[in-house]
């Protein structure tokens, strides 16, 4: 049962785990008089109710921005390196290696502080990179203000899954989290074609100075509107219990790593094209100029039509395996990637591209599934552990990828050196798909670990 607090004069009400989406909603209140228990009905717009979407909708918006700052290197980055020097790659990998490096710190920080501080406080730390980026008058500083900003945004998605995993029903888990990513790529459409019209108009240090402004609002909203939940739903002052539910993840075989190397290799092969190089590749060899970044933009639509759409049909069981989802998906992302690398600087019809774009962010969403397989092996106790350890691969496989980007393309870009690279990322994702394939999905007839 789930306690919300400060409702009422004089009682405290817990959520039962039943259907809160329904009409009629059964809440378990303290009756003050003999400090017992009695049920009641919560109203479909009951207070108690309508501040639990309240807190939903508080950390998705600042997840919003957690994926326009991921892509705005995609479109900006130019921009920056004309003005500073450095390489669009490595600007990008930067943000994916700090993204890596504080998933664990922040899962376990979700787990024992709750999310309501954890997310207010590291967003304030994104607010204070955004306003050094604004304010660099190197690449050094530009990339230490991004290291700062991926710090902070690092502690929106799991404390945002920790809210979902201890407000909500269970098996409102994948509708819920598609919903959180299609948000989320509501923030990439937003970085991509938007961003580059706002730069154009304004500048790219002006953005990042308002960038820094609306976070630091964020992180307030998320200090004044989020609440933790109960006190039995968190280790607090349990760093066992923490380090337990990492090892219970870890332990997992075929429960958990098939998944974390399969979307290590294809999270890696996204984030190159979506956030790092698209855009320059169509400008440089197609001369599609502002239509670039909208080509980028259809990668976020895809995913949010996707993982809206997958997240609908799991939940409401009419596609039972999310593994054999994953498959099919996987199979035709892969047949994308070829036609990037066999048509490589071929083809400048922008419709044709435009098309390779959307069904590029389409199948490539349907992996979101990845984090529901591997949640329903674990209780909710360690929903933040198995969630940052889940998270921490794909931000390893994007910082890899982005940094042999870096490497691999850089100034005078050469047709060649982006065939070359495209064909690794191929390669990448048809070894995910074997590991896809030998993955272990729960289909509810076994039991979730201690």
């Amino acid at each position: 049962m789930q306690s919300l607090r400060g409702f009422g004069s004089c009682s405290q009400t817990h959520l039962s785990d039943s259907n809160i989406y329904g009409v009629i909603v059964r809440a378990h209140v303290k009756d003050p008089a003999d400090g017992g228990m009695r049920s009641e009905e919560l109203k479909p717009y009951s207070k108690k109710r309508l501040y639990i979407w309240l807190m939903f909708c508080t950390l998705i918006i600042a997840y919003f921005f957690v994926y326009f700052h991921r892509v705005s290197v995609n479109v900006v980055g130019g921009d920056i390196i004309d003005e500073l020097g450095g390489n669009v790659s490595f600007l990008s990998s930067i943000y994916f290696w700090t993204y890596a490096a504080m998933q664990i710190p922040a899962g376990l920080l979700a787990d024992r502080f709750g999310p309501r501080w954890t997310s207010a406080s590291l967003l304030a730390v994104a607010a204070l990179g955004s306003v050094i980026t604004a304010f660099s008058n190197d690449f050094t500083a530009v990339m230490i203000g991004k290291m700062l900003i991926a710090a902070g945004m690092a502690a929106v998605y799991i404390p945002l899954l920790k809210v979902i995993a201890v407000w909500f029903p269970k098996e409102y888990f994948p509708q819920l989290t598609g919903i959180v990513i299609a948000v989320g790529n509501l923030g990439a459409i937003a970085g991509s074609g938007p961003l580059r019209m706002i730069v154009d108009a304004v500048g790219w240090r002006e953005t990042f100075l308002v960038l820094g402004l609306i976070t630091m609002v964020m992180a307030a909203l998320c200090a004044a509107v989020v609440r933790n939940g109960p006190a039995v739903n968190y280790n607090k002052g349990r760093t066992a219990e923490i380090f337990r539910g990492l090892r219970m993840v870890f332990s997992g075989g075929r429960k958990f790593w098939p998944m974390a190397i399969s979307y290590f290799l294809i999270y890696g092969s996204i984030m190159v094209f979506q956030s790092t190089l698209s855009y320059t590749y169509f400008v440089t060899f197609y001369d599609f100029l502002w239509g670039a970044a909208w080509l980028a933009s259809m990668i976020g639509i895809g995913k949010v039509l996707s993982t809206v759409l997958t997240g609908i049909l799991i939940g409401r069981g009419i596609v039972k395996s999310k593994r054999l989802t994953m498959l099919y998906g996987t199979m035709g992302y892969a047949a994308v990637w070829a036609v990037l690398w066999f048509f490589e600087g071929k083809i400048e019809m922008y419709w044709f591209w435009f098309l390779i774009c959307s069904l590029f962010g389409f199948l490539s969403g349907i992996m979101s599934l990845s984090f529901t397989q591997v949640k329903e092996w674990f209780p909710v106790s360690v929903a933040g552990a198995s969630t940052s350890a889940m998270t921490v691969f794909l931000f390893l496989g994007a910082s890899l990828s982005t940094t042999l980007a870096g490497f691999i393309v850089s100034k005078p870009y050469a047709v060649e050196d982006f065939s070359l690279l495209w064909g690794l990322m191929l390669i990448s994702t048809v070894v995910a798909l074997f590991f896809i394939y030998i993955s272990k999905e729960n289909m509810g007839d076994e039991p979730v670990g201690d």
